[in-house]
């Protein structure tokens, strides 16, 4: 075998910082990512120091023959979870590992574009809508919340397609998402008084709560990542602060007015098969705006049916205690699908992930603190918490029992 020089060393310096930046915008967790640049670096003959934050990327590789390290770093400036991207990366990543495809052809293919074709447009607005009707449902609402949370749902799709599309607004996306749905839900109960506000205005922020980023915030804390995790949790903090803002002018504006809205009770909780119907639209919403490939697709409905049935099964307990466990329920099933595919756990895994993640517990949290009520904001950010470090233990523990075969 021929040693590696400083030469080639330079040339998989560039492969590996490209695939790892790829993989990091696809949403790729800083831990995982680490791990695996260190292994890929390893199988070709060189030792890899790796830092990776969300933002960036540091790699520094040395050849066995004691030259000089080599270094470069990459900024990231947008990422989000991509689980086409993912699963064309690992194909590629792949075939480089098995010699099916030389470095420099692996270069010209992520330069060219290796991401398969996103989901149109209109099908994205329809799973924006589609995800947050089925949450409505989640949350104890019944076939008119389903609807009408569908209707706001397609409102903040449409405004955050809006702020993408304007280079000057893109940063305002979460506080006008935020103004959408709660402006939505005082039109909704002006007309049907009967209908819960709160309700309405979870279901149709709950694409854009930032549980999944708490939760991975927390999972790199718990691997010793305490740049990527702490950055993590700020950005959910400002994302619910964005989204609490938005909903407060609405508030504001309309106790201005001189409306009020009475607080609505949910009588009763929705029948199982409703709610069963309502998880399986929650999660195609998912699926399409996670960007799940189109050969995968029933992997969203399988990831959503096992925490359902989990749920299910830990009716009674604790709200982390249920959360663990149904964490730790779909952990083992995503690492089962990975071993039995070889394709990467967060296929299977976050899908289901976006059901359980505590997103509404901050956004309650956020709410009652600026209200005031600091009683009851402390007490939903210790919920949030409190389950955000359920799942990940859950996770890390179906992590030892049933090990995944691949990092990703």
């Amino acid at each position: 075998m021929t040693l590696p020089t400083t030469r080639s060393a330079q040339l998989f310096l560039d492969y590996l910082v490209e695939l790892g930046s790829d993989l990091l915008a696809a949403g790729c967790p800083t831990y995982r990512l680490e791990e695996l640049l260190v292994a890929v670096a390893a199988n070709e003959g060189f030792s890899a120091d790796v830092f990776a934050v969300p933002t960036g990327l540091f790699v520094s590789i040395r050849t066995p023959t004691g030259e000089a390290p080599v270094t470069t770093m990459v900024r990231v400036r947008e990422w989000q979870t991509n689980l086409t991207a993912l699963a064309d990366l690992d194909r590629l990543l792949n075939r480089v590992v098995t010699r099916e495809l030389s470095v420099e052809e692996a270069r010209a293919e992520l330069k060219a574009g290796v991401v398969g074709a996103p989901w149109p447009t209109w099908a994205q607005f329809v799973a924006g809508a589609g995800s947050c009707a089925g949450a409505a449902v989640s949350f104890g609402g019944g076939l008119s919340h389903f609807v009408l949370a569908g209707v706001a749902g397609l409102l903040v799709r449409l405004l955050l397609w809006w702020t993408q599309k304007n280079p000057d607004l893109r940063f305002l996306g979460n506080f006008l998402g935020g103004v959408g749905a709660a402006a939505t839900g005082w039109a909704a109960t002006s007309f049907w008084p009967h209908h819960s506000r709160d309700v309405l205005v979870l279901a149709a922020v709950i694409p854009l709560l930032p549980g999944m980023v708490l939760t991975t915030g927390l999972a790199e804390l718990t691997f010793k990542n305490l740049v990527a995790g702490t950055s993590r949790l700020m950005d959910a903090a400002m994302t619910l602060l964005a989204l609490v803002f938005g909903i407060a002018v609405v508030v504001s504006l309309e106790q201005w007015t001189g409306g009020h809205a009475p607080p609505v009770e949910i009588a009763q909780a929705p029948h199982v098969l409703w709610r069963v119907a309502a998880v399986a639209v929650a999660a195609t919403g998912f699926g399409v705006s996670l960007g799940m490939p189109r050969a995968l697709f029933g992997v969203s409905l399988a990831s959503a049916g096992v925490v359902f049935a989990s749920q299910l099964a830990v009716a009674g307990l604790s709200s982390w205690v249920g959360a663990g466990l149904s964490a730790l329920a779909l952990g083992l099933s995503a690492n089962a699908f990975a071993r039995a595919t070889l394709r990467p756990t967060q296929l299977f895994l976050v899908p289901g992930l976006l059901l359980l993640v505590p997103g509404a517990f901050g956004l309650k949290s956020v709410e009652a603190l600026l209200r005031g009520d600091y009683s009851q904001g402390a007490g939903h950010a210790v919920d949030m918490v409190t389950v955000a470090g359920a799942l990940v233990m859950g996770l890390l523990v179906a992590n030892v029992v049933l090990p995944p075969k691949k990092i990703l």
